[in-house]
């Protein structure tokens, strides 16, 4: 299985990243626990495709659209061992070039705005990055003549988010009710609900421009 039919199952748990007995997010489940079956248990073995410096730079770019606060954040989730398995076993090459080479473009961005890399930034600077990422997102979802999925941000965000939601510290987080929507790749988390009985409390609600815990 390819990228083409791997993102398209991973994308059902973007949009709808709740447990269901069969479907689509059915499908997202049991795809993200044959990829978790390389990379072993959070904080195991060493990034296969990933240098040590871009693992370091995924895990804060996950952490800053999912961030921890009462309840785990990606890195708890093991996002960047998830994002590094799609890179080693899953993604096309020209797919998996292309991300590197644009999450290799976010330190020079940062360093260039505050002066360390994105990892080393405080988070409102970090913040701000994304927020800025998410904006470029949003602008070239709405012009005719562009397409945002071919962008590094837009497989960042779907790949912390599938990575996320099929993760058992996602699962038990959301109380495995079903959420159904659509993956908006231009959309920070502030609008994917929580667990039953939990109102009011979203996910990654100061991940956007409005601030990171």
């Amino acid at each position: 299985m390819r990228r083409r039919r791997a993102l398209e199952i991973i994308g059902a748990a973007a949009g709808a990243p709740l447990l269901v007995p069969g479907g689509a997010v059915g499908q997202a489940l049991a795809l993200g626990e044959r990829i978790r079956a390389v990379t072993g248990p959070v904080g195991g073995a060493p990034p296969a495709t990933l240098t040590p410096a871009q693992a370091r730079t995924v895990m804060a770019l996950a952490e800053t659209i999912i961030p921890r606060t009462d309840t785990p954040g990606a890195s708890e989730a093991g996002v960047t061992a998830f994002v590094d398995a799609l890179l080693t076993g899953w993604l096309d090459a020209s797919d998996r070039d292309r991300f590197l080479a644009g999450l290799d473009a976010v330190d020079p961005v940062a360093r260039a705005a505050h002066g360390a890399d994105f990892a080393d930034c405080t988070p409102a600077q970090q913040t701000e990055l994304v927020a800025r990422m998410d904006a470029d997102l949003d602008r070239l979802r709405r012009d005719p003549d562009e397409n945002e999925r071919e962008t590094f941000f837009y497989d960042m965000k779907r790949f912390t988010l599938a990575g996320y939601f099929t993760s058992q510290a996602g699962l038990r987080t959301l109380g495995y009710r079903i959420i159904p929507g659509a993956f908006e790749g231009c959309v920070i988390l502030d609008q994917y609900g929580t667990g039953e009985g939990r109102p009011g409390d979203q996910r990654g609600q100061q991940s956007g421009a409005g601030g990171r815990p």
